[in-house]
Formats: C-alpha cells, sequence, structure tokens
C-alpha cells in the first residue's frame, strides 16, 4: 500500500536540537564571531597601552608631516575619537598663516582645504573646489572688487586674460629698450660684432655666474662688481625650490649693459664716469678733468675738442654720428676757461648722446644737470600668481614670449597670453598627458610674505611620542 505523507508525519523526522548542535561551519562562524572581536580588542587596547594611534588613522599623513605619524593628539587636540577633526589653532601653532583677504566673506577652516590622511605628497596641493567655492561667484564684504568675479577653472574661458596682457595695458618701463635692434647679428660688442642671446641679459635669481656684458671698468669711486653667491640669494622654502630662483634677475647697468654703453667721455681719461646720481657723474667728470689738466698743462694751449671723431660709432651702439650731438663752445677759447669749457664739452657728450640712449631727460639740458625720469623696470609682471621659470627651463624663451624679435618699443608687452600656457597645462594634468593646470599651481591663498614666526612647543620626545 503507498506510503501516506503529510505534515505529521514529515514533522516526525525534523531534529528538534539542529540549531543547538555544532559542526562543520557554524562551529567556525561561531569561534571567529568571538575571537576576531577579542582579538581586534586586544589590539586595540595593547596599542593603546603603548601609547600609538596610529591604528585610528583614516590613512598616512602628508610627507610633510610624516613625523607626527605616531602622535595624533599632535594635531587632533580633542580628546580621542574617531572623529576628532584637527581644529585652526593645532595649524597656526606651526603655521601662522596671514590672512587670504581683509574683505572675503567667510574663512574656510584650514583642514578644508588641507586635506590630511590621503596620502597626498604635498599637503599644498589643494583641490580647487577650494578656490572656485568663492572665486566662481566673487562676493567681498564691502560689495565692490576689483578681481574677476567669475572663474571656475583654467581650461578654456574657465579662467580670464592674465591681467597684464589685457587690453588697454603696456609695459610701464621708463628706460628705453629695443629688443630686435638688440637681437641684430651685427650688434657691436665690445670686442667686435656679437649675437645676443635672451641668457645674455635675462637669468634666474642666484645663478652664480658672471654677466657676458657686465662693467669692464669700473670708475675710481664705483664698488667692485661681483657676483653673489646663491646662497645669498631669497631663501627657499622647498627642496622644489632648489638651485637657481623662480624671477629673473634685477636688470641693471653694471650688470648687462656697461661693457657695450661705455660711460667715456674723454679719450684722454680711461676710467668711464659712474652711472646713476647725474650730481656724482658731473663731480667725477669735472674731478677727473681737473686733474688731466694738472698732470698736462699744455692741453690748455691746444684746441678745444671732445676728442672723439666718427670714428667713435665703430665702437659705440649709437643710431646718429657724434657730430650731431656734440655743439662746440661758441665763446672764445681762452686758457683761462679751457678747463670749464672742456668739462662742459664732455658733459654734452654724456648728457645728450650717452644717456639719451636709454633714457627720458625732464630739465636741465645742456646747461645744467638733467634730471633723468627715475628708471622703472618691472621685475614681477604677474603680481598675483607665481611662475617659475626654473621649472620651464626646457622651454626656449621665444617658445613663450613670442614676438620678442619684433619688438621695437619699450611699451610692447612680451609676455605669454593665457592660451600659451593652455596648450601644457590642464585641469586633468597627468590623466591627459599634460602639467596640471590646477589653482595652486600659480596661485597661493595665503601671502607668505607676511608669514610671522612662530614659537616651536615640542621636544624630541613629545614629536616621537616617547615616554
Amino acid at each position: 500500500m503507498p506510503r501516506i505523507r503529510n505534515a505529521k508525519t514529515i514533522a516526525k523526522r525534523i531534529d528538534k536540537d539542529y540549531f543547538k548542535k555544532l559542526f562543520g561551519f557554524r562551529r567556525w562562524k561561531l569561534v571567529l564571531s568571538i575571537a576576531v572581536p577579542l582579538i581586534a580588542a586586544g589590539w586595540l587596547f595593547a596599542d593603546r597601552v603603548a601609547g600609538k594611534s596610529s591604528l585610528y588613522s583614516s590613512g598616512p599623513v602628508s610627507s610633510a608631516h610624516t613625523v607626527f605619524g605616531q602622535n595624533c593628539a599632535l594635531c587632533h587636540m580633542r580628546p580621542a575619537s574617531f572623529s576628532a577633526k584637527v581644529e585652526d589653532k593645532a595649524c597656526l601653532a606651526c603655521h601662522d598663516a596671514p590672512a587670504h583677504n581683509s574683505k572675503q566673506i567667510f574663512t574656510p577652516a584650514c583642514a578644508d582645504c588641507h586635506l590630511e590622511h590621503k596620502g597626498k605628497f604635498k599637503l599644498a596641493a589643494t583641490s580647487d573646489v577650494g578656490c572656485t567655492q568663492c572665486h566662481s561667484q566673487l562676493q567681498v564684504k564691502d560689495g565692490t572688487t576689483k578681481y574677476h568675479v567669475n572663474i571656475t577653472g583654467f581650461d578654456g574661458d574657465k579662467h580670464p586674460e592674465f591681467s597684464a596682457m589685457r587690453v588697454g595695458q603696456f609695459d610701464p618701463g621708463t628706460v628705453n629698450l629695443n629688443h630686435y635692434a638688440h637681437l641684430q647679428p651685427t650688434l657691436r660688442g665690445p670686442n667686435g660684432p656679437v649675437q645676443l642671446q635672451c641668457s645674455d641679459c635675462h637669468r634666474p635669481n642666484g645663478l652664480n655666474q658672471p654677466w657676458p656684458y657686465a662693467l669692464v671698468i669700473p670708475p675710481a669711486d664705483a664698488p667692485s662688481n661681483t657676483v653673489a653667491s646663491a646662497s645669498l640669494q631669497s631663501p627657499k622654502r622647498s627642496f622644489a625650490n632648489a638651485g637657481t630662483g623662480r624671477y629673473m634677475a634685477p636688470i641693471k647697468y653694471a650688470d648687462q649693459c656697461a661693457a657695450c654703453h661705455i660711460l667715456n667721455f674723454d679719450p684722454l681719461i680711461g676710467e668711464p664716469a659712474p652711472h646713476g646720481d647725474t650730481k656724482k657723474t658731473r663731480s667725477f667728470v669735472e674731478t677727473k678733468i681737473r686733474q688731466l689738466v694738472a698732470d698736462h698743462p699744455e692741453l690748455i694751449h691746444q684746441p678745444i675738442t671732445t676728442g672723439y671723431g666718427d670714428e667713435i660709432e665703430a665702437t659705440r651702439n649709437y643710431l646718429r654720428p657724434t657730430r650731431d650731438y656734440i655743439t662746440l663752445p661758441a665763446q672764445p677759447v681762452t686758457p683761462a676757461n679751457w678747463v670749464e669749457q672742456r668739462i662742459a664739452l664732455a658733459e654734452r657728450l654724456l648728457w645728450r648722446k650717452d644717456c639719451k640712449v636709454c633714457h627720458a631727460q625732464t630739465t636741465g639740458e645742456p646747461d645744467t644737470i638733467p634730471n633723468a625720469v627715475k628708471a622703472v623696470i618691472p621685475a614681477r609682471w604677474f603680481v598675483h600668481a607665481e611662475f617659475d621659470h626654473q621649472s620651464h627651463r626646457m622651454m626656449k624663451c621665444e617658445a613663450c614670449h613670442t614676438g620678442i624679435r619684433d619688438s621695437k618699443l619699450t611699451a610692447d608687452r612680451n609676455l605669454p597670453r593665457i592660451s600659451t600656457c593652455q596648450q601644457c597645462h590642464k585641469e586633468k594634468g597627468a590623466s591627459v598627458n599634460a602639467a596640471s593646470g590646477q589653482c595652486y599651481e600659480c596661485h597661493s591663498y595665503h601671502d607668505w610674505m607676511t608669514e610671522k614666526p612662530t614659537k616651536g612647543k615640542f621636544d624630541v620626545n613629545t614629536l616621537l611620542s616617547r615616554k
């Protein structure tokens, strides 16, 4: 007869103690669920007793802060917890960071921009969000700002043209300079024709090498022309700034110009006149000519002349012959006034020809001491951004300063436009085989020029968590 299967008969076959028995996977599951928490708790307890706190860390700290890695309390100043946020006072204990701008409507916390425990090599490499949260729709306390109010990135039209290259801007320099003329292959040098290179006049600060066209024959009252050691230049904040400096050394007559533009004023006097203060120049010329006549009194019986003919043009880089600039004294020459007229003629050579090649003169020409317009040569064009020539040393100068060979006017702005930089620098950086185009590459939130020194408060044992 057929077997009868119903719920009652089937229920009799069920082992009522099944869930009480340990076997196979169930046994290991129970053992591990008890052992693992106990081991973890013991590990945490042991590290706590040993004074270690690395187990609480959400990741490695930046390279600059690795020495703090075993002592979280140096930065996490509140009692230990899994969410102990670093407060600004912990950062300010070591970095007295200046304010960004007095008009900003809010100040983010240090940890909002500088994210630790992300394994960053450089903590200053902040996210663009830290900048664009304000600068995408810039607002200030008093309602007005001179800065661009909508910057969302670097690519395309997200960033405005550099301020120095916008319409209506010009080079404020007051020293006449024609790059086109200085880059001609027939330029007269101190020892014959030369072909100037950009690096002959422009080089980064700190390069410990002599200038090729520096002062050759210094006047008696001029200081010796020495090249400062690289270690005496502007200090470097990190190894990334090692070597020569970010910015070009300032243009100085004694360093870049003197060998070709010599301020000779008399062929019988080998020393050139000093450059700079016109009063000192006049005093120097007068003293030298009077001394010359005292040593050679027979000169006062000779006609007065500059001693130079048009042959001077073979050694000087001037555009017009000397005779166009020098007029001989009209009054009769006597032994009594010979010296004064010789001095006056020498000064005319300096004021009207030598000095006027580079400097505009306001008053005093030709009978009194002229007042030259103060020399202004911008040392830094991008005042709101950083630029590092050293990092771009693989590039030819003309790759960025594209119009330099055709520049004939002092007012020309021979700087790269933002479109030039955007060819190499992209927001995504290495992921698109490009140089980084993040905000922090060129801009700094803090003005470190106004940084204040801090007083250290840790000793070695505290820093390294030693008892």
